[in-house]
């Protein structure tokens, strides 16, 4: 294999052979690298992107061991042995049947692979804003009876995500969730609404109109949707993107002064769209008023 030191440069192929990664399987989680924790590329030249040995091999390893632990799921652990409406939680699912380490990889999969696991059957939401997820033991049983192979949380017919067009259109226009969706690359007006619903789109938190009816429509002026696609497709490395989510934040508390606690995520994101969610949103805000001395 030749040289085995930390700074050789390994490209798709020599990470497949190696790792068993396929090229496909590794854009995907280039691609999704702020819930899947993949690591740049160290060298680009076109097309081509090679990793260093000791930047893509901790990765490859961990991701590795989670298809593992996944695959070894118990379909007779105690839990499922309780009646079929018993209530589990994310971590209940996640980390004592699944075996995860953490719920991070049960939570991604709801938001990246729509679909391959099924939706909560409840959901409650804390006085302090958080989302609890919970399965009833007889969704759990008949997912691991039915599902598509251990360890693929990728479906084999997933549809492609595909983008219409970003200049048609009045950029003051209200458009729906199903005008939105091909914008910004979801296959549904649903898949939308689910990622705003769990923070990966903040910039959207905040309709510009809402419509009441039988059922309760947001509404975005174009020109939002347009930039957020704009930014989620020309999106930096997640190092420069964290860098600029602590300035934002710091620029904001200092410039909001003595009203800096009514500085809010939905205020950040929407300035500056397309980087990151409401979690990594939050992480930032948490720094900046550390570094400000706790005094915003």
């Amino acid at each position: 294999m030749g040289s085995t030191t930390g700074d050789e440069l390994l490209d798709a192929q020599q990470i497949r052979d190696e790792f068993g990664i396929s090229p496909s399987r590794l854009s995907e989680l280039l691609r999704d690298r702020e819930t899947t924790g993949c690591p740049e590329p160290d060298e680009v030249e076109g097309r081509r992107r090679r990793w260093k040995r000791r930047t893509i091999a901790p990765f490859a390893r961990d991701y590795k061991k989670s298809k593992r632990q996944l695959s070894g799921a118990d379909p007779a652990h105690p839990l499922l042995a309780q009646p079929p409406g018993t209530l589990l939680s994310t971590s209940q699912v996640g980390k004592q049947i699944l075996g995860h380490k953490s719920t991070s990889t049960l939570l991604a999969w709801l938001v990246d692979s729509p679909g391959y696991f099924p939706e909560p059957d409840v959901v409650e939401t804390t006085s302090g804003g958080r989302k609890r997820r919970f399965w009833r033991v007889a969704t759990i049983v008949k997912w691991l009876a039915e599902r598509p192979g251990p360890g693929n949380p990728l479906s084999k017919t997933r549809p492609t995500k595909t983008s219409a067009p970003l200049e048609e259109g009045d950029p003051e226009e209200l458009i729906d969730p199903k005008q939105a969706a091909p914008i910004l690359g979801y296959g549904s007006h649903l898949q939308l609404n689910r990622a705003i619903a769990r923070g990966i789109l903040p910039e959207l938190m905040e309709p510009d109109e809402v419509i009441q009816g039988r059922v309760t429509t947001n509404r975005w002026k174009r020109r939002r949707i347009v930039d957020l696609a704009r930014a989620r497709r020309e999106a930096p490395s997640s190092s420069e993107l964290a860098e600029r989510r602590l300035d934002a934040a710091l620029d904001a508390l200092r410039t909001a002064g003595s009203a800096a606690r009514s500085v809010t995520i939905a205020q950040l994101a929407q300035a500056h769209p397309g980087h990151g969610s409401v979690v990594v949103w939050e992480a930032s805000l948490a720094e900046a008023r550390r570094q400000l001395g706790g005094a915003h």
